[in-house]
C-alpha cells in the first residue's frame, strides 16, 4: 500500500515538475523571442513602444529593454537628421569635396567636384584616387598624406578656363591600422578661383596700361619743360613747346576723367536714371556735336529709321554712347566717306547701329575692342587724342541699361557698331540741350 502511494506521489511530482518546466521553457522562449524582435527592431529602426505582458523581474527586464530601444531609436533619428543636413550642405557647397580612405579609394564626392573634374559620381566611389583625379601630380601628394599625414595646398589647372585652389587635409583613420596600412584618410577641397585669377590679371593689366598711357605725356611734358627752363629758345619754338605741353596735359586730364567715369559705372552701374526718350532727338543731338569734325573731313552722316521710336534710357548717358560711337566712326573713316546711324526696331527693344565706311577691324580684334585701353590702331588713336576707354564706357553704360553691345566689321569696308535699348510703345521725352555730356574718344 505504502509502496503504491509512494509510486503515485513520485509520478505526480514528476508530472508537476515536468509541467512547470514546460511552462517555464515556453515563457523563456517567448521572452527571448520578444527580445530578439526588439533587437531586430533596433537594427531596422522600427521601434514602437508596446504594452508589456510580463510581471515581476521579466516585466522589469522587458521594460528596460524597451526604454533602451526607444533611446537608441531617438539617437538614430537625430543622427539621420544630422546626416541629412550635412548631405544637403555638402551637395550645395561650391567647393568640391573628395574623401579618400586610408586604402586609397574614393569614399565620398559632392556635386561640385563632379562638375569640376567632369566625372559622374558612379565613376568615383570605390575607385583608386589616381584613376579618377587629374592632373596626376596630385596623386603623389594624396599618397603622401595617406602615408605620412602631411597636408598640402596648391593650384591645379583643370582646364583652360578652370583653375582651382586645392587643399589636402589628412584625417586620422577611424580604426587601428594593421601592419602595412596607411594611418590616415585624406580630404581634398577644391575651390574655383578662375574668376579671381581673371580679375587679378585684369587689375594687373589695368595698372600696367594706365602707367603706359601716362608715361608718354608725362615724359613729353617733362622734356619740353626742362628745355624751356634750361635753354634759351625763340618765341616760335617756345610757343610750339607750350602747345605740346598743353595738349599732353589735356590728354592726361581726359584720361583721368574717363577713368573716373569708368570706375563710377563699374561700381554704380545701377545709378542711371532712365525715362522715356525720343531716340530721334538723341541721335540728332549727337550728330550736331560731331558735324563740324565731319565737315572738315567731308564725311557725310545719315540717319535712317529712328523716327517715332521711344526708348527707356538715361538721356545724358544715351547721348554719351552715341557721341563716343560717332566720334570713333568719324576718326576712323577716310575723307569723303560716310557714316550712317540707323535703327532696327523689334517688339520690345531697338537695335541702334552706327555704321561707317572706314578702315575696318581685323576679325581677331573684334572680340576685344570693348576692353579698356585696347586699340586696333594705337598710333591713329593717340594722334586723335583717344584714351582707349571710349568703347569700354559705351559697354558699361549700355549694360547698365540692360542692353547689349557688339560690332561687325570687314577690313577695308568699314565697321558696324550696335547696341540695344528697351523700347516703349507710347510717350516721349526730349534730350535737354543744356545737358553736359563728356565726350570720350576711344
Amino acid at each position: 500500500m505504502w509502496a503504491v502511494l509512494l509510486s503515485v506521489g513520485c509520478v505526480l511530482g514528476a508530472g508537476i515538475t515536468l509541467g512547470a518546466w514546460v511552462l517555464w521553457e515556453r515563457r523563456r522562449r517567448r521572452l527571448w523571442s520578444d527580445v530578439r524582435q526588439v533587437v531586430d527592431a533596433i537594427v531596422s529602426g522600427r521601434i514602437e513602444r508596446s504594452r508589456t505582458r510580463y510581471t515581476g523581474f521579466d516585466r522589469m527586464f522587458t521594460g528596460s529593454l524597451l526604454e533602451m530601444a526607444e533611446a537608441v531609436h531617438g539617437k538614430l533619428h537625430e543622427l539621420r537628421q544630422e546626416r541629412d543636413v550635412l548631405n544637403h550642405v555638402l551637395e550645395n557647397l561650391t567647393t568640391g569635396v573628395v574623401l579618400i580612405g586610408h586604402e586609397g579609394r574614393v569614399q565620398l564626392v559632392n556635386e561640385a567636384a563632379e562638375h569640376m573634374f567632369l566625372r559622374p559620381r558612379a565613376q568615383w566611389l570605390g575607385r583608386e584616387h589616381w584613376a579618377v583625379l587629374r592632373p596626376y601630380r596630385i596623386g603623389g601628394e594624396i599618397a603622401r598624406a595617406l602615408r605620412e599625414g602631411v597636408p598640402w595646398q596648391g593650384t591645379l589647372q583643370l582646364r583652360e578656363n578652370l583653375v582651382v585652389e586645392a587643399r589636402l587635409i589628412p584625417l586620422p583613420a577611424d580604426r587601428e591600422p594593421l601592419p602595412g596600412d596607411n594611418p590616415y584618410d585624406a580630404l581634398l577641397l577644391c575651390t574655383d578661383v578662375s574668376e579671381w585669377r581673371r580679375l587679378e590679371r585684369m587689375r594687373s593689366e589695368f595698372v600696367a596700361n594706365v602707367s603706359h598711357e601716362l608715361k608718354t605725356p608725362i615724359a613729353a611734358i617733362r622734356g619740353f619743360a626742362e628745355t624751356l627752363l634750361d635753354e634759351e629758345v625763340d618765341t616760335d619754338t617756345r610757343r610750339a613747346f607750350l602747345r605740346t605741353i598743353y595738349e599732353e596735359s589735356t590728354r592726361m586730364a581726359n584720361l583721368v576723367s574717363d577713368l573716373l567715369q569708368l570706375s563710377k559705372l563699374e561700381f554704380e552701374g545701377h545709378a542711371v536714371h532712365p525715362r522715356a526718350v525720343a531716340l530721334r532727338d538723341a541721335v540728332h543731338g549727337a550728330i550736331e556735336r560731331v558735324a563740324g569734325e565731319a565737315r572738315r573731313h567731308q564725311i557725310e552722316i545719315e540717319t535712317r529709321g529712328c523716327d517715332d521710336i521711344v526708348v527707356w534710357a538715361d538721356p545724358d548717358r544715351l547721348l554719351q554712347v552715341l557721341l563716343n560711337l560717332l566720334t570713333n566712326a568719324v576718326h576712323y573713316t577716310p575723307d569723303g566717306g560716310r557714316v550712317i546711324v540707323w535703327c532696327e526696331p523689334f517688339v520690345d527693344h531697338v537695335k541702334v547701329h552706327v555704321q561707317d565706311t572706314g578702315i575696318g577691324i581685323p576679325p581677331e580684334d573684334q572680340a576685344r575692342v570693348f576692353e579698356r585701353f585696347y586699340r586696333v590702331d594705337r598710333a591713329r588713336s593717340r594722334s586723335s587724342g583717344g584714351t582707349g576707354l571710349g568703347l569700354a564706357i559705351v559697354k558699361h553704360i549700355v549694360q547698365a541699361h540692360g542692353g547689349e553691345v557688339g560690332v561687325h566689321s570687314e577690313m577695308g569696308r568699314g565697321s558696324d557698331f550696335w547696341f540695344t535699348l528697351a523700347r516703349l510703345e507710347t510717350g516721349s521725352a526730349e534730350v535737354h540741350g543744356g545737358a553736359s555730356v563728356p565726350q570720350t574718344k576711344g
